[in-house]
């Protein structure tokens, strides 16, 4: 069985489940509630679905299991600060956060890009650039990945800046036990603000809904990878990808949000999310060989997903008052 036929029988059976869900489960409580107008998204929205059934399996199989056979540090089996982590990804690898997330903003871009329309206004659609070579699925889609990854580094880099916004931010940096499961971790609003910054350039830059979705989920399981309790060294490959060691290091206290040598001030460093160039571009790169403690200084947090949300929500609003 050669590769075309390995792959086109994978994309069958993938047809094949998203229409049996779609059939059989979703279709008949969206005719239930009159909800059959939002079917067509509705529809599209299983793939968010699916793509998240597949990370979660791999982080189960793959990830947890790497960290048993290479961990950088000897953890708790199944810590208690990690249970609130699970749930994060849950909630955003299942479609349930993309799903909101379409639904409160898709208005808002349908009309911007109206706009954009009635200015003339030309996307930077890859595929026009070089159309014999950019036009190539493939190579539009390694495009976008890197135009978006700039933006992820630039969005990131603004979160360790601004008082307020590093408040909401900090809670995805109070792990002291990183695992696979870390990466959703986050304050709901610094949530919503990445994904509309993100679905506006990925807008702005003519990515396609389809190569959308694939782009966030390649990127998310790359990112659990980084967050996993793996020591591993890439060798020369630690200049082309973004590393478990790499971004462990961002997370380590003293190191990762604050400014060398000013405890305390923000700032910090590998701030990248796919590629390390970035960091490197801009001098914000450490390339560690040990292992370091991850957490915030004098941050301690609830276990609970809630209070983690109020508590961040309480110190950005308290940033925000006048002195």
């Amino acid at each position: 069985m050669d590769l075309n036929s390995i792959t086109s029988a994978i994309s069958s059976a993938y047809g094949s489940v998203q229409e049996f869900l779609f059939a059989k489960i979703v279709g008949p409580l969206l005719y239930q509630f009159d909800l059959m107008s939002w079917a067509e998204d509705i529809f599209d929205g299983i793939d968010w679905f699916l793509f998240g059934c597949i990370q979660i399996f791999l982080i189960i199989v793959v990830l947890r299991v790497w960290e048993r056979v290479a961990p950088a540090e000897t953890q708790e089996r199944f810590a208690k600060s990690s249970r609130a982590d699970v749930i994060y990804t849950l909630f955003h690898r299942l479609g349930i956060f993309h799903g909101l997330i379409f639904i409160a903003l898709s208005g808002f871009f349908f009309q911007m890009d109206a706009i954009l329309h009635d200015f003339r206004f030309e996307r930077l659609n890859v595929e026009s650039w070089w159309p014999e070579v950019t036009s190539i699925p493939l190579v539009s889609f390694l495009v976008y990945l890197v135009l978006l990854d700039l933006v992820g580094y630039l969005y990131h880099r603004a979160s360790h800046t601004v008082h307020w916004w590093w408040q909401l931010h900090a809670l995805h940096h109070s792990q002291t036990v990183m695992t696979a499961w870390s990466d959703n971790r986050n304050h709901i609003l610094d949530d919503i603000m990445d994904a509309a910054v993100t679905a506006f350039f990925a807008l702005l830059f003519g990515v396609s809904p389809g190569q959308f979705i694939i782009l966030i989920a390649l990127s998310q399981f790359i990112q659990s990878w980084q967050h996993a309790n793996i020591k591993v060294h890439l060798g020369k490959a630690q200049y082309l990808l973004v590393s478990p060691m790499f971004h462990r290091m961002h997370h380590a206290v003293g190191y990762g949000h604050e400014a060398q040598g000013k405890p305390g001030v923000l700032g910090g460093c590998n701030f990248g999310i796919l590629f390390p160039w970035w960091d490197m571009l801009f001098k914000t790169a450490i390339f560690p060989k040990e292992v370091y403690p991850t957490g915030v200084r004098n941050l301690v947090v609830s276990h609970s997903v809630f209070a983690q949300q109020w508590q961040g929500l309480l110190r950005a609003v308290k940033e925000l008052r006048p002195k």
